[in-house]
C-alpha cells in the first residue's frame, strides 16, 4: 500500500508538472500601453470612453479547459448538463467566481506561481490588441464568425454549447476566443458608473460590490454582446454553461520566479 501511494504521488507530481508547463507555454506576453476603454455608442455602463494605462502582463492564450480544471480540482461541475460538450479541450464551464478563485488558489499552491484573473481593464486591452475597433478583427460584423463562436455560427446552427478552445482565429495578439464561446470572469467588482471615476493607471475596479464582471460574450449571444467594450455582471456565486475564465499573471512576478521566459 505504501508503494502504491508513493507511485500515485509520483504520477500526480509528474502530471502537475506537465500541466504547469502547458500553462506557461500558452501564456502570451501583453505589452504595456494605453488605450481608450469603453464605448459611447453601446450600453450606459460602457461610457464615457476614457484613457487607461496598463502595465505589461501575461494572459492565457486560451480559456481554461475541462482537462486543466479536472487536473487541479478533481471535479466536473459541467457533468451531464444540457448544452455542454465534454472533452479535454472544451472550456471549463458552470464555474462561479468563487469556484475560480479556489481553482487559482490550489493551482498557485501546487505550482508556486501567482496566477490570477485579469482585471476588466486588462481584459479589454488584450481583447482590443492595439486597436480601437468594435470587434477583434475590425469594425464590422462581417467576418466575425471566423474569430468567434456566437449566435450566428453556434446557437442558430443548433450547436448550442461552448466549442473547443482555439478553433477560431485569434486576435492580433494571438489570443483565442476573446469574443464568444464563453463569458470570462474578471477580478473586478462591478459598478455601473465606475468609468466616471476610473483611475488612469491600472484600474482594478471598485473596492467592493454585489456583482463581479464578466466579459466576452458567448456561443448564444448576438454580435452586440461580442463587442470589445461590452460589459456583463453577475453574482460571484453565479454559474452557468456559458461561463468560464482564463488566467493572467504579473510580468514582474513571473520574472522573479523565472518560470516562463
Amino acid at each position: 500500500m505504501v508503494f502504491e501511494f508513493l507511485l500515485k504521488s509520483k504520477e500526480k507530481k509528474a502530471s502537475y508538472k506537465k500541466l504547469i508547463a502547458k500553462l506557461h507555454e500558452d501564456m502570451v506576453k501583453i505589452p504595456g500601453g494605453s488605450y481608450l476603454m469603453g464605448s459611447n455608442d453601446g450600453e450606459d455602463d460602457e461610457c464615457p470612453i476614457h484613457n487607461v494605462l496598463v502595465n505589461s502582463f501575461y494572459l492565457g492564450k486560451y480559456e481554461i479547459t475541462q482537462q486543466q480544471w479536472i487536473e487541479i480540482m478533481e471535479t466536473q461541475p459541467w457533468k451531464d448538463l444540457e448544452y455542454v460538450r465534454e472533452g479535454y479541450n472544451y472550456p471549463a464551464v458552470n464555474v462561479s467566481w468563487y469556484d475560480v478563485k479556489y481553482f487559482i488558489r490550489k493551482l498557485n499552491r501546487i505550482s508556486g506561481e501567482l496566477f490570477r484573473l485579469p482585471t476588466e481593464a486588462e481584459w479589454e486591452y488584450a481583447c482590443r490588441a492595439g486597436s480601437n475597433s468594435k470587434y477583434p478583427h475590425g469594425p464590422l460584423k462581417m467576418g466575425l464568425s471566423n474569430y468567434a463562436w456566437f449566435y450566428d455560427n453556434a446557437f442558430k446552427k443548433i450547436e448550442r454549447y461552448a466549442h473547443e478552445v482555439g478553433t477560431r482565429k485569434p486576435n492580433k495578439w494571438e489570443l483565442f476566443d476573446m469574443s464568444g464561446n464563453v463569458y470570462e470572469w474578471c477580478s473586478d467588482w462591478y459598478s455601473r458608473n465606475y468609468y466616471n471615476k476610473c483611475p488612469v493607471n491600472n484600474p482594478k475596479g471598485p473596492l467592493y460590490g454585489k456583482y463581479k464582471v464578466l466579459r466576452g460574450g458567448d456561443w448564444a449571444r448576438t454580435e452586440h454582446f461580442l463587442r470589445a467594450a461590452s460589459r456583463r455582471y453577475n453574482s460571484p456565486h453565479y454559474k452557468d454553461v456559458d461561463v468560464g475564465f482564463r488566467l493572467a499573471i504579473d510580468m514582474e512576478k513571473v520574472k522573479k520566479q523565472n518560470t516562463i521566459d
